[in-house]
């Protein structure tokens, strides 16, 4: 066979696999958007979950007697009441009393001063931790028990908190078992305070905070468990916060420890984060409580920040939680220090007996309830489902653009003689393969015009406070200087690709390349934050793949663009009711002190889809009027 037969051959079968991908491609696509979706709300079903299990040996939760007893619950009252004295002194005064209580125990202390300079604003706080060095260990491995001044909430003192740690370090100090360094850590400032310890901890200053250098050390630390028990009530459950930045966790173990304790010691009732009536039961396997538990991580997880000081250890490969006492009117069981140390005590034994870091079990993992999670293999697939779709589509409209493969009739008198075919009747010929060629650089020009008008929207807030003189000059308040500056660049950028007189295949492989392309961020994003992910697909797939240009309705086509605008991230916060100054200002602290990923996914990735699919509505419009 020649190569002439050869390529013919070729261009039937492709001509072939083409007019049938066409005919399901888009059946298949939606097909695959509804499973995907509908997959995503199986989720908290509990057939589909299983049971959490220990898969470290060496941790034996719940296995040994604990020994904190009423005369450690009488000192952490002393404690309590003297911290609620002086919880109004400065911090100085503050540290040196936990200073001076830490070296009466027998531990080595020091205080840490440190400040941090965020966006302009200046932070100040001091830290105190005290080591108490194992007796049967070189110093290599610590755990840390660490307490802040604050609860989550920002303004509650965490007296119950700081007052059973230190009444349990002190209690720690009279056993020999420790193979361990035991850590405590009194932090000032929130989280500022723990990344500034951490900081200097790890010799990884960063220029947002200063801090004194720490001349007291330990070894590698091992795990950290935080405790936030705000007030001085007894409390009726214990939340389990968990998630850190850019939606981290930590080992399944840990929390499986925690909860271990909790069941086979205490009849404490356990709930994940603070959901309420929620979880006040092991047993509790209702649909819309999984659902309920399920959207708190996921909201947690995609706003990239950490839920307590436990969430910066991740980043040193730490693993930490947030054990935080919760009030309700829901159940009437009630625990206290006794309870507190004694979950406490059980859990750093656990830890304790660890020859090497937490690693047998899942660090990809959504729990719908304590004692049931869902692995990553089970909650992946319909996310990357969602994006397989947006890639069919892409693939869609890039053959739109590409080879011909067109038939029209022509009658027996355009025929050969030798044809077959009746007089005078019509038939379908194929026509000889055109291969028409794409134009690429125009839609690669315009979406690197995009995403870099996203990266200077970027660059614009992450340096605004750097034009407080130039704002001043003008007289124009220094975020309404700065917002100025995001409008201009997001309008006058579509506004002049708007203008462009560019045939019509070219605005479709525009938007071949951009849903390829925001399938490629959201595949790419789920595996390192899968509830950012999940949320994002929601928000962009329906207006991105279903949206055409409507000549004939014109109010179609004027609420595509009100929809497109609305799932831009001012658009989001405004349907929220989020202050915009406030999320600008918290997103670039988050950003800046703790490397939180949200504000740059935002201007860099996220904003420009929505401009780029908005521009390419509006030209595909004007030319097909």
């Amino acid at each position: 066979m020649s190569d002439t037969a050869h390529a013919l051959t070729r261009i039937r079968r492709r001509r072939k696999l083409f007019r049938t991908l066409k005919k399901w491609i888009s059946k298949l696509r939606f097909l695959l958007f509804a499973v995907g979706a509908c997959w995503l709300f199986i989720l908290p079903s509990e057939q589909y979950h299983k049971h959490t299990y220990i898969s470290e040996n060496a941790l034996l939760p719940g296995q040994v007697n604990t020994y904190y007893n009423w005369g450690q619950v009488h000192e952490a009252a002393a404690f309590r009441d003297n911290i609620t004295l002086i919880s109004n002194s400065s911090n100085i005064e503050k540290a040196a009393y936990i200073e001076n209580e830490l070296r009466k125990a027998g531990l080595k202390t020091a205080m840490q001063n440190f400040t941090a300079n965020i966006s302009g604003n200046k932070i100040y706080g001091t830290n105190v931790y005290g080591i108490f060095n194992a007796p049967r260990a070189d110093g290599t491995e610590a755990l840390v028990l660490s307490a802040p001044w604050k609860s989550k909430d920002g303004e509650t003192i965490n007296t119950n908190g700081i007052a059973a740690a230190l009444s349990i370090v002190k209690f720690f100090k009279g056993y020999t078992y420790w193979s361990k360094d035991i850590i405590l850590l009194i932090t000032d400032g929130g989280e500022v305070g723990v990344q500034a310890w951490l900081e200097s901890y790890h010799d990884h200053p960063r220029s947002v905070i200063s801090s004194t250098p720490l001349f007291l050390r330990s070894g590698a630390i091992q795990a950290a468990i935080n405790l936030d028990f705000p007030s001085t009530n007894d409390y009726k459950a214990l939340g389990i916060f968990f998630e850190g930045v850019n939606g981290q966790l930590p080992n399944l173990d840990l929390i499986n420890t925690v909860i271990r304790v909790c069941r086979s010691s205490y009849s404490i009732p356990i709930m994940l984060h603070d959901s309420g009536h929620h979880y006040f039961n092991f047993d509790n396997g209702n649909y819309y409580d999984s659902l309920h538990n399920l959207l708190q991580t996921m909201k947690h997880q995609s706003l990239c920040h950490p839920t307590g000081s436990h969430g910066l250890f991740f980043r040193y490969k730490i693993d930490a939680i947030t054990l935080y006492g919760h009030s309700t009117a829901h159940t009437p069981n009630l625990f206290s220090f006794m309870e507190i140390g004694s979950i406490v005590e059980s859990t750093f034994r656990s830890l304790n007996n660890l020859l090497e870091h937490l690693h047998q079990s899942f660090f990809f993992y959504l729990l719908p309830a304590p004692e049931r999670y869902i692995s990553i293999g089970s909650y992946l697939p319909p996310a990357l489902l969602l994006t397989v779709g947006l890639i069919l589509q892409a693939l869609e409209l890039w053959g739109k653009t590409g080879d011909d493969y067109t038939e029209e009739p022509v009658s027996e008198n355009s025929k050969p003689e030798s044809s077959s075919s009746s007089k005078g009747v019509n038939s379908v010929v194929p026509l000889p393969y055109n291969n028409r060629p794409r134009q690429i650089l125009f839609p690669m020009i315009v979406l690197i015009v995009s995403y870099f008008a996203g990266l200077l929207i970027f660059f614009v807030i992450t340096n605004h406070f750097s034009y407080n003189q130039l704002s001043k000059i003008f007289g124009i308040p220094e975020f309404i200087f700065t917002l100025s500056l995001i409008t201009s660049i997001s309008i006058l950028i579509p506004a002049t690709l708007i203008q462009m007189q560019k045939p019509l295949s070219d605005w479709i492989v525009l938007k071949s390349f951009t849903l390829a392309f925001t399938a490629m961020i959201i595949s790419c994003l789920s595996v390192l934050n899968f509830s950012l992910a999940v949320f994002t697909s929601l928000i962009v797939i329906i207006p991105f793949s279903l949206f055409r240009p409507t000549p004939k309705y014109k109010l179609l086509q004027y609420l595509q663009l009100l929809v497109l605008t609305m799932i831009s991230p001012p658009g989001i916060l405004i349907l929220s009711g989020t202050n915009i100054e406030e999320f600008l200002r918290w997103a670039l602290m988050e950003y800046e002190l703790f490397g939180s990923y949200l504000l740059p996914f935002i201007c860099c990735l996220y904003w420009p889809e929505p401009k780029i699919v908005k521009n390419n509505l509006l030209n595909t419009y004007r030319l097909s009027c």
